[in-house]
């Protein structure tokens, strides 16, 4: 193929010859022939030379590594490409990086001549900015000419599928004290009332209890009573995430969706440490985009790390009540709803929502994003006073979502740039200690 440099070569040989005619010059003339002469002759060599060239000149090998990283690591590579035999070239190699990578050491691309029996070396480390699947590679070899008139490209298959996670918050937590790993604490056990397996006692009957518990022989038509059990500290989550661009709000891998997103996968670390608890995952754009039921194999927390690493933007809407019903038709044991959600109108129907979740022994806690904390903040000139306006008209928007949740009895928990692991962290060591949120 001709470069730019070849093309440029070729339209100064024409208007050589152009203004030689036109001058009627015949040294000009003769000097404009020989240039085309030469720049002709020298593709047409390397068109001969390179006809064939192609990925099969070369073999390759890239350095073992891992299939899937957090976002907080770092990932050492290195290629190498060993030409056999064939024509000696001047040669640009570079490796294909993702654009979410930045290179924080060594080099991606190299300038040399390979000769016959060489090897091409590229060593460098990388660092993910944005969760999600990758590939590295291919590795493309560019073949020129030695004055850069033309170039052949070939892609040395290399690839490399990759998963970038959200980072393991949990693992630098460190000790987080028995009550959350372990059914006692300080030698007192934390087992709750509810509905487990070891009878209790007696009590009066409450609207939200299940008529299966009714003690019909104890009980009279006046006076309904229900056997109460010690629930074991086993508990059931579910994730719920709202996928609307309502959660666009932020920078480039630091915006709502994805500090949401590092909030549930700290969740899903800290159930995998704890053994015990099960966890799903429900995500949400003009109706359920995916569900996963609550499960707590290694594989299934796996699956709910992967799928936290490709959630996306996706147009829609997502109502709370719509959502808070969708999670009550889908789970069949008592579950704690963890909602991380932009809130966005509307809130019609919310509190029979909400009362229909409860009534099925769900207690749900909403994370809501402060949007407006999630730019930087506005400068003291005048320029600053469209985005100061837009953010106080965010805040009490904000305010007034706050509002609205909290006054259904709705825990809320809101969050800005900084992140909501610390929420997350407060809200589940309550629920491991005394099952609910106080």
């Amino acid at each position: 193929m001709i470069a730019r440099r070849g093309w440029e070569a070729i339209a100064a040989a024409l208007a050589s010859l152009l203004i030689g005619l036109y001058a009627l010059n015949p040294v000009l003339e003769l000097v404009a022939v020989a240039l085309s002469a030469f720049v002709l002759t020298e593709m047409l060599v390397f068109e001969a030379r390179f006809r064939h060239f192609g990925s099969d000149w070369f073999r390759s090998s890239r350095s073992e590594g891992p299939r899937r990283m957090p976002t907080d690591g770092d990932l050492a590579t290195s290629i190498e490409l060993t030409y056999p035999k064939g024509p000696g070239f001047t040669a640009e190699v570079y490796d294909v990086v993702p654009e979410a990578f930045d290179v924080v050491k060594g080099e991606t691309s190299t300038l040399t001549w390979i000769a016959p029996g060489s090897t091409v070396r590229l060593s460098y480390t990388t660092r993910p900015r944005v969760r999600g699947a990758y590939q590295q590679g291919p590795t493309v070899v560019v073949a020129r000419d030695a004055f850069g008139f033309c170039y052949r490209a070939a892609a040395v298959r290399t690839e490399r599928p990759l998963m970038v996670v959200p980072p393991n918050i949990a693992g630098r937590l460190g000790s987080l004290g028995l009550a959350l790993f372990t059914r006692f604490q300080s030698g007192l056990s934390i087992r709750r009332r509810g509905y487990g397996t070891e009878f209790r006692a007696l009590r009066p009957y409450q609207p939200s209890d299940d008529i299966r518990h009714v003690a019909w022989k104890r009980s009279t038509w006046a006076n309904l009573v229900v056997k109460e059990f010690d629930q074991e500290s086993r508990q059931e989550f579910l994730l719920c995430l709202d996928l609307t661009t309502a959660m666009d709000a932020g920078r480039w891998g630091r915006n709502a969706l994805d500090v949401s997103v590092e909030a549930a996968a700290l969740l899903t670390h800290l159930i995998g440490r704890q053994g015990e608890d099960r966890i799903g995952l429900l995500t949400f754009a003009d109706g359920v985009f995916q569900y996963v039921p609550p499960g707590r194999s290694p594989a299934h927390l796996r699956r709910i790390i992967d799928n936290l690493a490709l959630t996306a933007h996706r147009p829609g809407t997502c109502p709370l009540p719509e959502l808070l019903a969708e999670a009550t038709r889908r789970l069949r044991f008592r579950t704690h709803v963890f909602v991380f959600t932009a809130v966005e109108p509307s809130l019609e129907g919310l509190g029979r929502a909400y009362s229909n979740l409860r009534s099925h022994g769900h207690r749900p806690y909403v994370f809501v994003p402060d949007r407006s904390g999630f730019y930087p903040d506005p400068t003291t000139d005048g320029s600053g006073r469209p985005m100061a306006w837009a953010r106080e008209e965010e805040k009490e928007r904000f305010h007034g979502v706050l509002a609205s949740v909290r006054a259904q009895g709705i825990p809320v928990f809101p969050f800005d740039r900084r992140g909501a692991g610390d929420r997350v962290l407060f809200a589940y060591t309550q629920i491991r200690a005394w099952g609910t949120v106080r």
